[in-house]
């Protein structure tokens, strides 16, 4: 339903009216309204996985548990750690900081944690020449001051993960002490009763409006004088017609400022031409076979239609393993066989690219969602531009010793690729001495918002504690991936990126339950999601039950 203009104005009357009482609430009152709507997502997590799935298509049972994940428990999952943040339970640990790097592990922190997400762990880095105690000072925004003003943030949700609207809305209530009015994307509009059901605590009491709207809607909303700020994810093309009215030519685009005719305060989380750094080294047919499903997932989760998904596989030129992996990519692309173009424009997309003769298709011509791959340096055009469908790209670097290859590696994906928000790394062996300076290199030089050693940068999405968004410095006349940052639950006010460590391969028996081609994902990440509203023994016994049965 398309909101009129008029209904439109009255809800923001009723934000503003709102938004002193908001901002003078007490922690202790918000958390109340967190942990009901902890308990809201918990009675409707079932319908919301099951309808997200019935809505995009999903042919694959397994396949649901990226509704699960993508939804229900990234939600009650990162509400649970802003409850402990602004509840003061969230003290840092000064043994966590390295004052060396400047950097504050900040995943795990629980040690069922380290159960739940083996080998897994997440650190920020700062930018800023900061000690422990600043970076400690400097945390929490509007918790930090007293007499802040009245805030009316408009959120912009996205149309691909059905959690994103959730974490952008939370984010900037937390942080920011915001009321919210949240314009849902058409493609996911079927969201607004289950968002309305979880936020109803919020909703009741006049701090948060949803709303559906099409593009008038949007344009409407983004020149109203009532909000404070917007926070858009989507396409930089979205930003553009938001800020100058229009999209970009290039020459725009690089000019140092370029005149705004939308001067109102907006941070934006948007796409990237995501990269995978193979690093070579001596590798195994069954680590060569477990990167390839790694790489396939951070392909087909969500069919594509992630502002991360895998776009070039960076590989070294010349490596004895080069073509053997590009071959076992090739057959999980094929065994994992259909997928569904439910994205608006997708279906089109792909199949102008089928179309020439630069591009093979891998898998049977009755599939709904072609797999299509390519040599990057035939189709240049998509080292700046987001396929947003299921093509992959291959480019391959030359190199003389792996140090060499590292540096390549990282001026290539810095400075040809578009976008800056994810970047994954596969290093066998990084914490080994032999190993150090060329994963030390990596992490530090790399300038994306989020760095992934040997897991795909989309689990910097998950893990609540660590920032989401573009690296900082984009301009704004030339967005990229965006300008500031959401998630962030421990309220760091100056995080550079987030970085993810897993090990190369987690086991030799069983793929992580994110793979696309682990067949339990649905049940795991349902029980997941139960376990994590409840924290209940039984609801612990049927995860650990149902990653092996």
């Amino acid at each position: 339903m398309n909101p009129s203009k008029i209904d439109i104005d009255r809800n923001i009357s009723k934000l503003r009216v709102n938004s002193s009482e908001f901002l003078n609430l007490d922690n202790s009152n918000i958390i109340t309204m967190l942990e009901q709507t902890i308990e809201n997502i918990k009675t409707i997590s079932y319908y919301w996985a099951t309808l997200a799935s019935e809505k995009k298509g999903i042919l694959n049972k397994s396949k649901e548990g990226e509704e699960w994940i993508g939804g229900p428990f990234a939600s009650i999952y990162a509400i649970q750690y802003f409850i402990e943040t602004i509840s003061k339970k969230s003290e840092l640990d000064r043994t966590k900081y390295d004052d060396i790097k400047k950097s504050y592990q900040v995943f795990p922190t629980k040690n069922i944690e380290k159960l739940l997400f083996p080998f897994l762990e997440g650190e920020i880095r700062f930018g800023k020449n900061l000690n422990f105690e600043q970076i400690n000072e400097f945390r929490g925004f509007a918790n930090r001051f007293k007499n802040n003003k009245p805030r009316i943030t408009l959120i912009l949700g996205a149309g691909n993960v059905s959690s994103i609207p959730v974490l952008d809305a939370l984010f900037h209530m937390i942080a920011y002490k915001s009321v919210i009015y949240l314009k849902l994307n058409p493609v996911n509009d079927y969201l607004l009763p289950i968002f309305n059901q979880i936020f109803e605590p919020f909703i009741s009491r006049g701090f948060m409006i949803i709303s559906q709207g099409d593009m008038e809607a949007s344009k409407y909303l983004t020149n109203h004088d009532g909000f404070h700020h917007t926070h858009l994810t989507g396409s930089n093309f979205t930003y553009e017609n938001i800020v100058y009215g229009r999209t970009l030519n290039e020459k725009e685009r690089s000019l140092k400022t370029l005149t705004k005719v939308n001067k109102k305060p907006i941070t934006t989380e948007l796409g990237n031409v995501t990269p995978i750094i193979v690093h070579p080294g001596n590798w195994s047919r069954s680590e060569i076979s477990h990167q390839a499903k790694k790489i396939v997932t951070a392909k087909l989760n969500n069919s594509g239609f992630n502002c991360i998904a895998a776009q070039v596989i960076v590989l070294p030129k010349g490596w004895k393993y080069t073509q053997k992996l590009k071959d076992e990519i090739i057959f999980y692309l094929k065994k994992m066989g259909d997928t569904t173009s439910y994205y608006p424009g997708a279906t089109e997309n792909l199949n102008n690219l089928k179309d020439t003769n630069n591009y093979e298709q891998i898998n049977d011509i009755s599939c709904s969602t072609p797999f299509l791959i390519t040599d990057l340096d035939l189709e240049k055009e998509y080292a700046n531009k987001e396929v947003w469908s299921t093509a992959l790209y291959f480019k391959e670097i030359q190199y003389a010793s792996y140090e060499e290859y590292c540096k390549s590696a990282i001026n290539y994906v810095n400075n040809e690729l578009w976008g800056n928000l994810g970047v994954t790394v596969l290093l066998k062996n990084h914490k080994k001495k032999t190993n150090k300076k060329i994963l030390d290199t990596y992490v530090e030089n790399l300038k994306y918002g989020t760095v992934a050693i040997n897991e795909w940068s989309a689990l910097g999405f998950v893990i609540p504690t660590l920032p989401w968004g573009g690296y900082p410095g984009n301009k704004d006349n030339d967005i990229q991936s965006g300008q500031g940052y959401v998630h962030n639950s421990l309220l760091f006010e100056s995080p550079q990126k987030g970085i993810v460590y897993s090990k190369f391969r987690l086991s030799p028996l069983i793929d992580p339950p994110w793979f696309v081609t682990n067949k339990r994902s649905h049940r795991i990440f349902k029980n997941l999601t139960y376990y994590q509203a409840t924290k209940s023994k039984l609801n612990l016994i049927k995860l650990i039950f149902s990653t092996v049965i």
